[in-house]
This record gives structure tokens, sequence and C-alpha cells, in this order.
């Protein structure tokens, strides 16, 4: 099993749908995916047609003592979605204590897995760090960014982030100010740029709307080929580590 994790330099630079759109991408190519939310906020059911009221997820079994792995959500043959659940902020609080107080609690959870999946993604948050360390080392961690000044502040601000291996979300080739700032991280951190830019595309914030993974809202669409493409690519980093 392969294990991924997407997680955004800022906020609103897209990763939940990214992460949706890789999963469903790699489903179709014939994997075995199953995607987790570890973020509080508990967007990316959003992406697979779940109800806006459904409270279930693995840290509302986790905090009420029921059983995480009967909270998983099958979206089809071999593709299944672990919510986080709806809390309230005092329990989101507590969640963070807890995963500091057990941090290999997912490493233990995804050995349990393995034999089940070919790919586990995990949705990451941007703060709370003992949600984010409890997943533990993954295969392919990815930081989505965008080619824009504020993303391009904080890499310079603080060198560690861009440890992760980088996918440029939202680009568009036509804006000058992207061109630059990405031929400037090409020589910066060109060894953890993924090959695939991800363009800037309506079909993807549609597909949200529609409660749908892009590939399956707009197949045809650039960002769906995009989103296929970083599945492809994934692919061969597993047989390249193999």
């Amino acid at each position: 099993m392969t294990s991924v994790s997407m997680r955004g330099l800022r906020g609103g630079v897209g990763s939940t749908s990214l992460l949706a759109a890789v999963g469903h991408a790699l489903h179709s190519l014939g994997e075995r995916v199953l995607l987790v939310d570890v973020c509080p906020e508990n967007l990316l059911r959003l992406h697979f047609n779940l109800g806006w009221t459904e409270r279930r997820g693995w840290a509302r079994a986790t905090l009420d003592g029921w059983p995480w792995e009967e909270q998983a959500w099958s979206l089809g043959s071999n593709l299944f979605l672990l919510p986080y659940g709806e809390v309230n902020e005092a329990e989101e609080t507590a969640m963070e204590r807890r995963l500091g107080a057990e941090p290999a609690l997912w490493r233990r959870r995804r050995a349990s897995l393995a034999e089940h999946f070919d790919w586990l993604l995990f949705d990451l948050p941007r703060g709370h760090p003992a949600h984010a360390a409890s997943v533990g080392p993954c295969d392919l961690p990815i930081r989505v960014v965008e080619a824009d000044a504020a993303c391009h502040a904080l890499l310079q601000r603080r060198p560690e982030r861009s440890c992760d291996l980088m996918l440029v979300n939202r680009y568009d080739p036509l804006c000058q100010l992207q061109r630059d700032v990405l031929l400037l991280w090409k020589q910066r951190h060109g060894g953890r740029l993924l090959p695939v830019n991800v363009h800037a595309d309506a079909a993807m914030r549609e597909a949200l709307a529609c409660k749908a993974p892009v590939g399956h809202y707009a197949p045809a669409s650039l960002v769906a080929k995009d989103a296929l493409s970083v599945a492809i690519w994934c692919l061969a980093q597993r047989a390249r580590a193999a």
C-alpha cells in the first residue's frame, strides 16, 4: 500500500478538492483507494455527495468510543471515504490533545488497512500539528501551492516547508507573475516540484458545488486531465520504489 498526504502551504489553495480529484483518478485507473479526512473542517465528504447533516466519521467515533473502521463510506467498487466527522470546538481541541498523547494512532490503523487498499490518501490540516503528526511519514508527502506572492513568501520565510514535494495548483500560464514565480521555484526547488501543474479551471469549483470529484463531474475538463496526470505520476513513483 502506498500512502499520499496533501496539505496546503497556506489556506485556500485547494488541497482538499485536489485530493478528491486524484483519489477519483487513481480509482479510475483500477486502483483500490481509501481517502481519509484528517481536517476538523470535515469538507472532503462534500466532494462525494455526503449530506450536510451527516455527522459520522473517524474522529467523531473515536471521541464517542465507537469502532472507527465502521465509519467508512463505500463510494463504488474499491473506492472508500473515511470522513472526519462533525465535532464542536471543544471536541476538536480534545481530539488534538488525544492525538498528541497517542502519536502512533494512525500509524497502527494504517497497518490494519494495508491488505485492503493500494492507496491511502490523507487530507491533512495546516494547523493541528498533532493531527498531522499522527498520520506519520507518507510515501508521497505533497504540499499544495499556488504560484503567487503569498506562497513564495512562506517558502522564503520557512524554508523547511519545502521539504515536502510541491504540487502547483490553479496555474494560469497566461499570468506573467505565475510564470515568473514558477520559474524561480524550478531554480530553487526543482527537485521537489511535481512535473505536473494543475491548471486553473472553473470546473473544479463547479464540481464541489455539485458534490462530486471533478473527474466525475467534468471528465473532459483540463483540470480533470491534470488530476489524472498526477495519479499516473503517483503510479510511476510506486513502480520506481518497488
